[in-house]
This record gives structure tokens, sequence and C-alpha cells, in this order.
């Protein structure tokens, strides 16, 4: 029973770090501004990322994949949004305070992969 409860426990504090840790990334990239090439080429219409594009943009970011040191940060940013986006859609008939935050999350997921595809054009577009 007592290394059943300590798995439990390690998994909770577990989550709680990759939590924190996709918290930071995102508060991280959101204060990075993305030039105008890359919301060209992302297509998007204005400064602001919508919260439903980013598996299109996370998308162009693979395809010019130029620097691979920032895998891990993906995967867990991708996993981060998988996860708000099912709280979201479990939260939407209780709470839309809860649903206008996870829709804030999500859209700084979209910024991140916005900010990642810039980072792998640079090289290429300049």
């Amino acid at each position: 029973m007592i290394p059943i409860c300590i798995l439990f426990m390690s998994f909770g504090a577990m989550g709680r770090f990759v939590f924190a840790y996709c918290r930071t990334l995102l508060l991280i990239y959101a204060k990075v501004e993305l030039s105008p090439k890359t919301l060209e080429v992302a297509g998007s219409s204005g400064e602001t990322c919508e919260a439903s594009e980013f598996h299109r943009v996370l998308g162009l970011a693979r395809l010019a994949s130029y620097p691979r040191d920032d895998v891990a940060e993906i995967r867990a940013v991708t996993a981060y949004y998988r996860v708000m986006g099912i709280a979201g859609r479990l939260l939407a008939p209780v709470s839309p305070a809860a649903v206008k935050w996870t829709r804030r999350e999500l859209s700084r997921c979209t910024h991140f992969a916005a900010v990642t595809l810039d980072r792998r054009l640079t090289p290429i577009l300049y």
C-alpha cells in the first residue's frame, strides 16, 4: 500500500513540475516579438496568434527544421496544449473564467509555435 502511495505522489510531483516548466517556457516565449515575415509565413492576420492555429504553425516550424535544440520544448508544449484543450472542454459548462484562462494558455502555446517558426526561419530568410 505504501509503495502505491509513493508512486502516486511521485506522479503528482512530476506532473506539477512539468506544468510549471511549460508555464515558464510559455511566459518566456511570450516576451519575444514575432517578425513581420514570420507572421506572413504563418498566415496570421494580426500580432496575436489564435489558439486554433497551433498545429498548423507547429507543422510549418517542423517543415523549416533548421535548429534541432528545441525538440524537448516542443514536445512539452504540445502535451501542455492537449491538456489545456481537454481542460477547457471539461470546464466549459462549469466556469466561464476557467475557459478564458485555458483559451489564453492555448494562445500562448500558439505564440510559442510561432516563435519556434521564427527561430527556424531566421537563418533561411536573412
